[in-house]
């Protein structure tokens, strides 16, 4: 039997009651766990309706407060990492579930379908789904450029969404994963990097489920709400270079189907306010830092600081800017990190105006191709 995860935080809490009777109501699923960040509202609303819920569906449904574990800041690491301990210590399930909890797309068909895969002897399945062309943009432009670049001839670069947070794990590997140090400290957004790399690393096979409906979610309102799981995306992928990797894994992707319009259409910020950024807030400490990158991105940059600037930024510009920030990038600088966030920046604009607005097939079949590209880059020639 399986027991299912929803890590939450402030949401709306009719959505995550309704995901909650959703997951307890599966005929697979034998315990429904919610934990919460912090004890507020949503949190609240979660046990106010915990024992009529377990009533209806005669699944319990437990709620717990996430415990301080990791050494980064406190966050979704903490809150899947105590997920992952009460599972061993608590259940004799043989299966782990992890949705968010702010999916307003999630149905019964998701644990269906990740159970589907486990049945067939994964050790993990993962859920992908299509996504706008402007969306997944840390994953594109940090987590797969990163694997391809450091890890080109593992399967790495080739998981669809390595930073999901749909996720099965059987129960092996959330013993691994428990044992792993560097995994218990990662308590930020850097989690969704970890589980991918050391579940590839440990050698545990993985399949990716296809969900064609997509991921129905509250969305960020910019690319400055991602700032910080940005920088925590990076710093994670930075901490990794130089691990070596064992041998092959077993890797299954489920075939895509048609896309909905509603995703193909759908671009994903204010392009025009998001091209101010560029130009605001720039200090001598970062104008220094660009000192350490090729003259075609500094000089790029530093245009910046008199007009919005960001057709230099191409996937060639982005290869060489990344290796410079893996080398020298400084996590907890403030400098470095803004630095690299105006770096991001830049190369999502550039990406947007030169391919996302070509039409949404145009941009998949890019971004498939530039991390291909890297992936040929980073092995040395014969």
């Amino acid at each position: 039997m399986s027991t299912v995860v929803f890590p939450f935080r402030v949401e709306d809490p009719e959505v995550v009651l309704n995901n909650l009777r959703i997951a307890a109501s599966h005929p697979a699923v034998d315990l429904v766990l919610a934990v919460g960040a912090e004890a507020e509202s949503t949190f609240a609303a979660v046990e106010a309706a915990r024992a009529a819920i377990s009533s209806e569906t005669s699944t319990p449904l437990e709620l717990i407060l996430q415990e301080r574990i990791g050494s980064k800041r406190p966050g979704k690491g903490d809150g899947m990492n105590t997920a992952l301990r009460y599972f061993l210590t608590e259940t004799s399930a043989d299966r782990l579930h992890f949705y968010d909890a702010d999916i307003t797309s999630f149905g019964p068909e998701w644990i269906t379908r990740a159970e589907r895969g486990a049945d067939l002897g994964y050790d993990v399945v993962r859920h992908f789904f299509p996504r706008s062309s402007t969306d997944a943009m840390i994953t594109w432009m940090v987590t797969r450029t990163g694997f391809a670049l450091l890890w080109p001839r593992s399967e790495l670069p080739q998981i669809e969404q390595p930073l999901g947070g749909e996720l099965l794990f059987t129960r092996p590997v959330v013993e691994a994963l428990v044992a792993n140090d560097r995994v218990q400290a990662q308590s930020d957004w850097g989690i969704d990097t970890l589980y991918t790399f050391s579940t590839v690393q440990a050698g545990f096979s993985v399949y990716e489920t296809y969900v064609r409906q997509g991921k129905a979610h509250a969305l960020y309102g910019g690319l400055t709400d991602l700032r910080s799981m940005l920088v925590e995306c990076f710093s994670a992928m930075q901490g990794l270079a130089g691990e070596q990797l064992g041998g092959a894994v077993t890797h299954r992707v489920e075939p895509t189907e048609a896309v909905p319009a509603a995703i193909t259409e759908k671009i994903g910020y204010n392009l025009e306010a998001t091209l101010q950024l560029l130009g605001e807030d720039w200090t001598d400490g970062q104008v220094g830092l660009l000192e350490h990158f090729p003259a075609t991105v500094r000089n790029g940059m530093l245009s910046n600081c008199r007009r919005p600037t960001f057709l230099f930024m191409d996937e060639e510009a982005w290869h060489d800017a990344f290796k410079v920030l893996l080398e020298h990038f400084v996590p907890g600088d403030a400098g470095w990190e803004a630095l690299l966030f105006r770096l991001w920046v830049t190369r999502v604009i550039n990406y947007t105006a030169t391919r996302a607005l070509r039409g949404y097939d145009h941009a998949q079949r890019y971004l498939q191709s530039m991390v291909a590209g890297y992936v040929r880059r980073a092995v040395p020639a014969p």
